[in-house]
């Protein structure tokens, strides 16, 4: 999985931004990728795991955990 920072998360309109640690591009994430038990939205500067999928607009975070978490995707 790829490793990144949420960059921006807007909790009114449940979306926002990653950080890629390799690339340092930005991609989307909605909060419907969020596979976090009782995670609904994510904090700045947060630590996470995801992977990425073709979006109707370009590259987007599926599948994102938090860094620290156990699960394994």
């Amino acid at each position: 999985m790829r490793t990144g920072t949420v960059a921006q998360f807007d909790r009114g309109s449940s979306f926002g931004f990653v950080e890629d640690d390799l690339t340092h591009k930005r991609y989307f994430v909605f909060y419907t990728a969020i596979k976090e038990a009782g995670y609904k939205h994510l904090e700045v500067g947060e630590r996470v795991r995801y992977q990425l999928a073709q979006g109707k607009n370009g590259l987007q975070c599926i599948n994102l955990y938090l860094a620290d978490s156990e699960d394994k995707d």
